[in-house]
């Protein structure tokens, strides 16, 4: 399915489903040099935890990973750093049980090449451990991080690619102390995998594309925790152009929606994809408007409808926020808006507490921060 059907609608509007619920507002956090966000995740607190890079607490502006936490009304509560001398960026962050958290992301201070980076903090944003994973002969790249078993463990998913050109997707088992417990190859090939999620009844999905001469495909595969295979899919089956993917989420029927583009006739169109819970594609759809059109993030809606994040150029040849609420069904739209001037490198989406939305993406300037909006259920900020 195709729809163009963006409408403008400017800051201040006023939506016309009705007053939404819940906190509004807008933000910055970062310091006095570059600072981007790649994800952010709600926490039992009510507050968010944003995971990025930094380039605000070196001399020589050196990447570090970022991890800020800000409360339910935007304050900052604490901000920390990590890393070496050279780079770090943080890719994802998970809670863990004792109220800390743990990010994943990329190191290249610690070894001769780039490695998986794992950083536990505790609640107040202290650094518990750090540990780094790697091969001289490869780089790697983790994607996700999330909790599995019932001891502690994490399971981290990251692309390796060896000196020879050959990429590999593997999943790294750690235990609560970051010690290595497995390291598992699930797939090689010509691929780059870029989200996982672990579901409700305790299976892995992992998202990405896959790459050939004629352009990129959508990947999608389910695993058990052990990383032994469930199921596959891809869209389209032959690749024709550039379709990558960058968020996933788990409905209530235990389908998953991945949120990504499609690069069409003019530029890249937002794009939808649903599959049932055995891996059969249920819909798809694909909507934009003249300009590029992207989406970095999709959640599940409080009361079971499909809500997504992404940039839109399509309105006045500048990169904003776009957030749109779509029915689980078809993905027809609910609402969309369209917001605040952005960087398109990349961003993220959670469900608040509140069952508002927190976006999170760069700004769009020299010495960047990173902009953070919270939305009420029907999307307005203001």
């Amino acid at each position: 399915m195709h729809a163009c059907d963006l409408k403008r609608i400017e800051d201040n509007s006023v939506p016309s489903t009705g007053g939404g619920t819940g906190a509004k507002f807008q933000t910055t956090v970062g310091g006095n040099a570059n600072d981007f966000p790649r994800d952010v995740i709600a926490v039992p607190d009510g507050g968010f935890v944003i995971v990025g890079v930094t380039q605000s607490f070196t001399t020589d502006n050196n990447n570090q990973a970022y991890l800020v936490k800000i409360d339910s009304k935007g304050k900052q509560v604490w901000e920390a750093n990590f890393g070496g001398a050279k780079d770090e960026l943080g890719s994802r962050v998970t809670p863990t049980a004792d109220g800390g958290y743990v990010m994943c992301g990329v190191t290249r201070s610690f070894g001769p090449s780039q490695d998986s980076y794992v950083v536990k903090v505790n609640s107040a944003g202290t650094k518990v451990w750090e540990k780094y994973y790697g091969a001289a002969d490869s780089t790697e790249t983790p994607f996700g991080i999330v909790p599995v078993g019932t001891a502690g463990d994490l399971l981290v998913a990251y692309n390796t690619v060896k000196t020879s050109g050959i990429s590999q997707l593997k999943l790294l088992r750690l235990n609560s102390n970051g010690s290595r417990l497995s390291d598992k190859l699930i797939r090689s090939g010509n691929f780059s995998m870029t989200n996982m999620i672990k579901t409700t009844d305790s299976k892995i999905v992992i998202i990405g594309e896959e790459f050939s001469n004629a352009g990129t495909i959508t990947y999608v595969l389910k695993l058990n925790e052990d990383g032994s295979f469930i199921w596959e899919n891809r869209y389209p089956a032959q690749a024709t152009n550039y379709t990558p993917s960058y968020g996933v989420a788990e409905m209530s029927d235990k389908s998953i929606v991945v949120a990504g583009s499609d690069l069409g006739s003019n530029d890249h169109d937002f794009n939808l994809l649903v599959y049932n819970s055995i891996g059969g594609k249920v819909w798809g759809l694909t909507w934009g408007g003249a300009s590029a059109d992207e989406l970095f993030g999709v959640v599940k809606s409080n009361d079971g409808q499909i809500v997504v994040m992404g940039y839109t150029s399509s309105f006045n040849g500048t990169n904003e926020f776009y957030l749109s609420k779509r029915k689980a069904t078809d993905g027809s739209k609910i609402w969309e808006k369209d917001f605040v001037n952005i960087a398109n490198l990349w961003g993220g989406l959670a469900v608040a507490a509140d069952g508002g939305y927190i976006m999170v993406a760069g700004q769009n300037q020299a010495n960047s921060d990173i902009l953070v909006v919270k939305t009420d259920t029907n999307g307005d900020y203001k």
